[in-house]
């Protein structure tokens, strides 16, 4: 333990830690624990603090740690190591505050500057605070953060954010009452003690709070308190606010929400705005120059959004909230696209009471005709998620209820303008009020499933412009996958395009095949992640293909699709297509055989494996390297080695690209290991890593490197396995390489366990379980097995590995048995 003499020695030690590691002069330190009247004999008493601090450091081993230097002291160490720093860097405000044990310096008697580094960290709690408070707020955890602020609104009551934050969890909370005491509480403090009245953050929850209708009136508006109040402290700011956004998505009830005395002038089927302004207010359109600052609300305005620009602009008093499905396009407009109601995960199971979180299943709910229970909740989930949120398709199919359950909605949505008929007619004003050419674009993105790339527009033969047209007209969203901007449609629009009639079938799917052929010839794989998310785009672009009975671009697609099977773990899927492919013939066909005979492997059905390989090599003998690889593959997990590394030479010299052979010696490598011979393939393993670096192959260097892990620890040494396998699991993480993963959190369980940690041992190791099971990958399900038969000591699971390796013919690894190491003259040493 630290032991220092008196306060003026801790504050000496906490001012230096406070700026750790800059040096402070004396004069400086002089000042900060004396203040403007130091003693006389201050330098020489500094000295001596000073001496004493370095040998109470010197005490419990930290020397040298206390520095003296011509321009003054300094304490060297780590900022990291200071409280204050990891306050100041923490990852989020509770684990700020976590750090926090009390008000700083308080048994330190400082003065000037240090008093002032007081106050900067009291500030930066408070700040901290209000961060979580509002965090707390956003996730839905209005009574948490409720409990908080009522004790920091006692505790600083002139600090107006805190009130502002209390009053805003009350309301988002359901409590309402309470949060309109608070505002008035929150008035009181802030007349009497600084004169001053609420600012406009409290003043936007008290008007929403008084025009909330209670919380069981049926026609009350349900959620939308964040926009409700974003679009309150907007009007406080600006002249005009344009709500924007798809039909159906409420922006009108928003707006008379937000505004409930304000004049509402629907624009439906008016002439012009001037005349039904005019109208609306009871006066001529001569007097519209008297309504100063008042607020108008023109609800309605697409079908005259010139119209409506041009009047905004002729008035430049008048404060208005306009809805529209695109923005009025006038200087100082600010626009607030509304969102649909927030939806749940439709695979995610959940009780009703789980479900009605979600404002789009409140809103469903409190229309229903009647009362459900959990029994009903899946059901619930899917309408809620089909219809996208959206407030009338949910109000719509809730006015169904009568007659039909949840379920019987669902399973009639596929003809869901027959069940929701208002809904069509509010997409079809949308759809009338479209550009020739954007109408075109609008017809043939329907052929798109799961969004599309803006490359896709140029080969749909439209342009920028007539995308952005449809975005700004609500019927296309734009969001961000993965660094990219990405375009798509709420399902429900897109069920309406689906209508329109469109030629673009062909070239959408000949732009995802071309994107298929790409992303399978970039040596890095970086392109893989494309065709992630164009999955759904990729099983239409297949379903097109099978349909007008193109074999050879169906050749070419799933040829192209190996490698992101490989990657992504969708090898069932994968073979199925496969299955149709190979039903035709063509150039590629030698190909696709390769490509089933990989994916058969990688699902332990050798006999499949072998079948396919063999036929790939009698149909293209080009394919020989590869072909030889999935062979020796197949001798390698049926544990007969020197049969797999035959076939790994061959490969080697029929491989006529440096990436082939890179990946033979890997295997011969990883034989090798299995085989118990770890200096070959130690020396093996390495040169296949050194090579595939060079080669930009990531995924395949990683491989190399979880192998080599693999070596070093059956060799005994732990650390350099641990450290192997965990880079191994961080770049395989990093590619989304589910059989990667799986396979290095299956090597660092062993390693766990071996090293004395069996719980963290247990939970990698069942990680890696869940993931060999999703891929369908046996042989590494049984080993993985048999370590948690270690780790747990249930011989159940030892006699379930045994019944998969009968079941496939897969022996244990001889490594696992520790058995001897093949004959000197079947080793394989890397060329």
């Amino acid at each position: 333990m630290l032991r220092l003499a008196g306060t003026r020695q801790r504050s000496l030690l906490a001012l230096l830690a406070l700026r750790a590691p800059s040096v402070l002069p004396a004069t400086h330190l002089i000042d900060a624990l004396w203040g403007t009247e130091p003693p006389l004999t201050a330098l020489r008493t500094l000295h001596s603090h000073i001496a004493r601090v370095r040998s109470a450091l010197a005490a419990i081993g930290l020397t040298d740690v206390l520095v003296t230097t011509s321009a003054g002291y300094a304490l060297r160490i780590d900022p990291s190591h200071v409280d204050v720093t990891r306050f100041e860097r923490s990852p989020s405000p509770r684990a700020a505050l976590a750090l926090w044990r009390g008000d700083p310096l308080i048994d330190c008697e400082v003065f000037e500057w240090a008093s002032a580094e007081i106050t900067r960290l009291h500030e930066a709690r408070l700040a901290t605070e209000e961060a979580l408070a509002q965090q707390e707020i956003s996730r839905g955890a209005c009574a948490t953060a409720a409990a908080s602020l009522e004790r920091l609104v006692v505790s600083h009551p002139l600090r107006e954010r805190f009130w502002e934050l209390l009053a805003d969890a009350q309301l988002r909370g359901g409590r309402r009452a309470d949060a309109l005491s608070t505002v008035r509480r929150a008035r009181n403090v802030l007349v009497e003690e600084l004169g001053v009245d609420p600012g406009p953050g409290l003043r936007a929850i008290e008007a929403e709070a008084l025009a909330c209708p209670p919380p069981d009136a049926r026609t009350g508006l349900i959620g939308r308190q964040r926009e409700t109040l974003d679009v309150m402290r907007l009007l406080e700011k600006t002249r005009l606010v344009t709500l924007t956004g798809p039909a159906g998505c409420g922006k009108s009830r928003l707006a008379q929400h937000v505004t409930p005395l304000s004049t509402v002038v629907d624009l439906t089927s008016a002439a012009n705005a001037e005349d039904a302004v005019a109208a609306a207010f009871g006066i001529t359109t001569r007097e519209l120059g008297s309504l100063g600052n008042t607020l108008v609300l023109l609800d309605n305005c697409e079908r005259l959004t010139a119209n409506c620009a041009a009047f905004v602009e002729r008035h430049p008093r008048l404060r208005v909230l306009a809805t529209s499905r695109e923005p009025l396009n006038v200087p100082g407009e600010t626009v607030y696209p509304i969102p649909p109601l927030a939806v749940p995960d439709p695979d995610v199971p959940r009780s009703l009471t789980e479900l009605a979180a979600y404002d789009a299943v409140r809103l469903f709910l409190d229309r229903a005709a009647h009362t459900y229970t959990d029994a009903d909740a899946p059901a619930i989930a899917q309408l809620c998620a089909a219809l996208d949120g959206l407030p009338l398709a949910l109000e719509l199919a809730a006015a169904r209820t009568s007659v039909l359950t949840p379920a019987q909605i669902v399973r009639r949505l596929r003809d869901r303008f027959g069940l929701l008929g208002p809904l069509r007619a509010a997409i079809a004003w949308s759809h009338d009020l479209l550009t020739s050419s954007e109408r075109t674009l609008f017809a043939d993105l329907a052929v798109c499933a799961g969004g599309f790339p803006a490359d896709l527009v140029e080969a749909l033969a439209s342009t920028l412009d007539a995308l952005t047209g449809l975005v700004t007209k609500s019927l296309v969203r734009v969001s961000r996958v993965a660094g990219e901007t990405r375009f798509s449609m709420l399902e429900t629009v897109h069920a309406f395009a689906l209508e329109q009639p469109t030629e673009a079938h062909a070239r959408a799917a000949g732009f995802f095949l071309r994107l298929a052929e790409r992303a399978e010839a970039d040596p890095t794989g970086t392109l893989l992640s494309e065709l992630r998310v164009e999955h759904a785009n990729l099983q239409r672009t297949m379903d097109f293909f099978t349909q007008i009975g193109d074999t050879g671009k169906i050749l070419r697609l799933v040829v192209a699709l190996n490698r992101y099977w490989h990657r992504t773990g969708n090898y069932a899927e994968g073979r199925q297509w496969l299955t149709i492919a190979l039903r035709g013939s063509g150039p590629l066909r030698g190909k696709a055989l390769a490509s089933a005979a990989a994916l058969a492997l990688l699902e332990c059905d050798y006999r499949e494996a072998v079948r396919y390989a063999r036929d790939g090599l009698e149909a293209d003998p080009s394919q020989a390297g590869r072909l030889h690889r999935l062979l020796g593959s197949v001798a390698r997990e049926r544990g007969h080695y020197e049969a797999a590394l035959h076939h790994y030479q061959e490969a080697a010299r029929a491989s006529e690209t440096p990436l082939n052979a890179a990946y033979a010696r890997q295997l011969a490598g990883a034989t090798s290991w299995l085989a118990g011979d770890f200096d070959v393939a130690e020396a093996a393993l390495q040169a296949s890593l050194k090579s595939l670096r060079e080669l930009g192959d990531r995924r395949g260097a990683t491989s190399s490197l979880a192998y080599l892990g693999a070596v070093a620890w059956y060799r005994g040494d732990s650390t350099q396995a641990r450290r192997l396998l965990d880079e191994a699991l961080d770049t395989f993480g990093e590619l989304e390489f589910k059989e990667g993963i799986a396979w290095a959190l299956n090597l660092l369980g062993v390693v766990e366990q071996g090293t004395g940690n069996p719980v963290t041992a247990r939970s990698l190791l069942e990680r890696s379980l869940t993931l060999h099971r999703e891929l369908g990958d046996r042989w590494r399900e049984a080993s993985v097995l048999e370590a948690l038969g270690d780790v747990t000591h249930d011989r159940s699971l030892r006699l379930r590995a045994a019944a998969i390796r009968d079941a496939i013919g897969a022996p244990v690894p001889a490594v696992e048995r520790g058995t001897t190491r093949l004959p000197e003259g079947k080793r394989v040493v890397p060329a």
